[in-house]
């Protein structure tokens, strides 16, 4: 427990102390996987990862799972202020203008109307996890990402970011014996990731010329084989003294690293772009995440557990806020073919709130969180609403 106590504490002075993070346009934290279970849940997953989606969170809960699970899914997420302004770009597309200076200036109007904001809409398609005792295989075929932020540096600008993932991964996850007192387990999920990104700018000329924000010609593609790396402990609680008072919560602690080669999307398959000079995708980046779980006491129907993490450490956008991931999770049982979940927490500093249901093999999982896309001294929320449509046996 002692140790559990300075490990917390030293990853708190590691993220308080990092020195500035990038003051680009795009300061948002992308992740090559997000499960809504965890997004309601403030994100903290690394020392709970009890579920099919622990291969991408701590690969090291594979080794704790006594059953089977298979998952296929669709879901999507969208900034609460994204459908406006799209309703506002296309009325201004589709306007009537005397000439071109007109359209270009409603096209400045509409970006200077909207400065400072950011959006983003994800989307995943037909996601496949199997999941076994120390073992799970995960196809993700397309996971499609875009943000947008307006900026005005010497003319309203739109920024705008795309991911298009294909990622498949294989996961294994087994017990440390006889090294530490109490339970150790371990996991390793190597993956390959084929992505094409885009990071480009258009401003109020650009767009009266050409409405459309992304073509697949700014998409450059690369791909990268890479590995993450967990742990799980879970202390062996003593029956009488000072901490006996832990065996009704019985905390788990969790570290991953991800991406350990960090080798970045240096080969391509020109799958989207044939450009040979093309520039590589942004890299997936090795980072450090950290976290603890502790159970409540089950009641009636009623169980669940309190979740803190500190993730992303060593990424090149990470702060203090950024990092911190703080969530309850409460479950509900009825048999097993009918339970659910409700969580809240704080992603990043802006609440979290989320609700799922079993209902034979039909999952649903809904969830909205904020996260801070702003910059290292002025954090700003993107409000996001995200559904996933789950088929779970």
């Amino acid at each position: 427990m002692q140790f559990s106590l300075i490990l917390i504490s030293a990853v708190m002075v590691l993220v308080s102390l990092k020195a500035g993070a990038q003051e680009g346009i795009h300061t948002r934290i992308h992740h090559l996987y997000q499960s809504n279970r965890a997004m309601g849940m403030g994100g903290a997953f690394v020392a709970v990862a009890d579920d099919y989606s622990a291969m991408f969170y701590n690969p090291a809960g594979l080794a704790r799972r006594d059953s089977g699970q298979i998952n296929a899914s669709i879901e999507a997420g969208v900034s609460v202020k994204f459908m406006k302004f799209f309703k506002d770009f296309d009325e201004v597309e589709k306007g009537e203008y005397a000439n071109d200076s007109e359209k270009f200036q409603a096209f400045s109007e509409l970006l200077d109307n909207y400065y400072g904001e950011a959006f983003m809409i994800r989307t995943g398609l037909l996601h496949a996890i199997w999941a076994r005792e120390n073992w799970a295989v995960g196809f993700l075929p397309m996971d499609l990402t875009l943000e947008y932020k307006i900026h005005n540096q010497v003319t309203p600008a739109l920024n705008v970011r795309a991911y298009a993932d294909s990622t498949l991964a294989y996961a294994y996850g087994d017990d440390l014996r006889g090294l530490v007192p109490g339970r150790l387990s371990w996991g390793t999920t190597v993956k390959f990731v084929n992505r094409g990104y885009a990071n480009k700018q258009v401003n109020a000329l650009d767009l009266s010329v050409d409405p459309k924000t992304i073509k697949k010609e700014d998409l450059r593609d690369g791909y990268t084989v890479d590995f993450d790396l967990g742990l799980l402990y879970t202390p062996e609680i003593p029956g009488e003294g000072f901490f006996s008072v832990f065996q009704l919560a019985r905390p788990t602690f969790g570290a991953v690293v991800r991406n350990v080669l960090d080798y970045g999307f240096g080969q391509s398959f020109k799958l989207i772009n044939k450009d040979i000079e093309a520039e590589a995708p942004e890299k997936l980046h090795r980072v450090l995440d950290v976290g603890a779980k502790f159970e409540y006491p089950d009641l009636w129907i009623f169980g669940g557990r309190g979740v803190i993490d500190f993730q992303d450490i060593g990424h090149p956008n990470l702060s203090f806020r950024k990092s911190t991931h703080i969530g309850f999770e409460f479950d509900w049982t009825v048999t097993s073919w009918w339970k659910g979940h409700y969580r809240v927490g704080l992603n990043q500093g802006y609440m979290t709130a989320g609700v799922s249901a079993l209902f034979f093999l039909f999952n649903l999982d809904a969830v909205t969180y904020g996260e801070d896309v702003g910059t290292f001294n002025k954090p700003k929320e993107n409000r996001i609403y995200a559904l996933k449509l789950n088929m779970d046996w």
